[in-house]
């Protein structure tokens, strides 16, 4: 019976892991320079402990008994613009942590796009550990049930953070041209978590704001565009720098 019960939630594991390792794979996909292997784990590994960091934050900044709410008398009823924008922005934040003490400063990080294949490495570590506390209850319930989140993160959270953290990756390898590089970072994760503000609020609203579903897919559809530019921007960059 133990044996059924770990092979089980075994494969709850593997289905709340495997939506955010194929968008990893899709994005490595693009990088032409890719990047040693052990160090993708462990970034990816980071970003699943970030997210235990981001629970523990916010729970002490929003929690009804955080700091937050005691400060400012604020609650989640009366201002959710304020708690969207503070999830968003602990999140941004944390996400980018694993870059920052793990990667920055390895030689392996020469090319400025790999900021962003570190920081959606990263993102995609998150998102794994944020599925499986979403869906493993849920699994247990209904394995239907399991799916279903888990599909729909697939399109909606876990592709989220992946361009929002991509986003933050391309303020990263500015920087590094930048005097201004804390500026340019303090930017990356203030834009980023305003995308993230706005599709956790949609996320919310989607079945009694019309077209709520519409703005949701409009929404990700630009941050893919950005994205997009942006990581072909940074590859010309790599380009000019190995002619120099």
């Amino acid at each position: 019976m133990t044996a059924a019960l770990i092979s089980t939630h075994a494969g709850y594991i593997f289905l709340t892991f495997l939506p955010p390792i194929l968008w990893l794979l899709f994005y490595l996909h693009e990088d032409r320079r890719p990047e040693p292997k052990m160090l993708l784990v462990l970034t990816f590994v980071g970003g699943m402990a970030s997210a235990i960091v981001a629970i523990f934050a916010e729970y002490f900044f929003l929690d009804d008994k955080g700091i937050f709410p005691w400060l400012f008398g604020v609650t989640m009823g009366a201002n959710p613009f304020f708690f969207f924008f503070v999830i968003a922005i602990v999140e941004e934040y944390v996400k980018s942590l694993p870059f920052k003490f793990l990667i920055s400063g390895r030689n392996e990080f020469d090319e400025p796009v790999d900021a962003m294949i570190y920081m959606m490495t990263a993102a995609m570590g998150f998102a794994a550990l944020e599925n499986a506390l979403f869906a493993i209850p849920l699994f247990r319930e209904s394995f239907f049930s399991g799916i279903e989140i888990v599909a729909n993160r697939f399109l909606g959270a876990n592709l989220l953070h992946a361009l929002s953290s991509a986003i933050v990756g391309f303020f990263i390898a500015k920087s590094f041209l930048s005097p201004r590089r804390h500026h340019f970072i303090a930017a990356g994760i203030v834009v980023a978590s305003v995308l993230h503000m706005a599709f956790n609020y949609l996320i919310l609203e989607s079945r009694t704001l019309p077209l709520g579903v519409m703005y949701l897919f409009f929404l990700l559809l630009l941050m893919t565009i950005m994205v997009l530019i942006e990581f072909e921007q940074l590859k010309k960059r790599n380009v000019n720098l190995e002619r120099e």
